[in-house]
């Protein structure tokens, strides 16, 4: 079995990797020209110029790290805006090479929403989703792990001479071990920002699942639907 189910709270290790993509990563590597000391470097990157009439959002996150609900429901209003634009052909697909900004950013400027703001909320949203599925997660594997030690000791009793006792013992044991290990887990407290903010989202549950689902997926403009077809022995 694996080490890990899935990731632990944000501050963990593993759980940095899983969201790394939520971070934007500005980091410039150098490679020197190998014809020798004379041969020319090549001249750094100009930095980005702002666009024209548009300034830098600031945003100064609370030191609890507490999302508002209100908040939350602005990230919803973005989500909803670009699952509709995609849906009539107006937004690129996810990861879409030839975009210069993800949607979800370009709708929020749009919607004269604060952009530093608009982001820090949406690590805070997936962070606290992680943390639930984690939950969810852990509790599955638990279910599952029971039910297959009830099996296992049920094969036990039924062995039919001492080597495949031998051998299903073994099995119950690692189960065991694995299940000891993710009740351990289990048992871990997220820092207490990302309880307060599984909290804060319960209401909002089934509306982020549905914004997330939708925007993960290609949805289909209504163009490309399969027509509908007439009743047979109908022209």
């Amino acid at each position: 079995m694996k080490k890990k189910i899935v990731p632990r709270g944000y501050h963990s290790d593993v759980f940095r990797r899983r969201v790394a993509f939520l971070v934007p990563l500005f980091a410039a590597a150098a490679f020197p020209g190998c014809g020798g000391s004379d041969a020319p470097t090549a001249p750094a990157p100009a930095a980005a110029l702002p666009r024209p009439g548009v300034s830098r959002d600031v945003y100064r996150p609370p030191a609890d790290g507490h999302v508002t609900p209100k908040q939350v429901e602005t990230y919803l209003g973005v989500l909803d805006r670009v699952r509709l634009d995609r849906k009539a052909g107006k937004a690129p697909p996810p990861s879409d090479p030839l975009a210069s900004e993800p949607a979800d950013l370009t709708v929020a400027r749009a919607r004269s929403v604060n952009t530093e703001e608009y982001l820090w909320v949406k690590e805070r949203v997936l962070e606290a989703e992680a943390a639930a599925m984690t939950v969810r997660l852990n509790a599955s594997a638990l279910t599952m792990l029971d039910k297959t030690l009830t099996d296992l000791s049920a094969r036990k009793a039924d062995a039919a001479d001492e080597g495949s006792r031998r051998l299903v013992s073994e099995q119950i044991a690692n189960f065991e071990a694995e299940a000891e290990r993710v009740r351990r887990e289990s048992r871990e407290k997220e820092p207490d920002s990302v309880r307060a903010n599984m909290k804060t989202l319960e209401p909002f549950r089934a509306r982020l699942a549905a914004a997330h689902e939708a925007l993960d997926r290609p949805l289909l403009p209504a163009a490309a639907k399969e027509p509908s077809r007439a009743p047979a022995g109908k022209p």
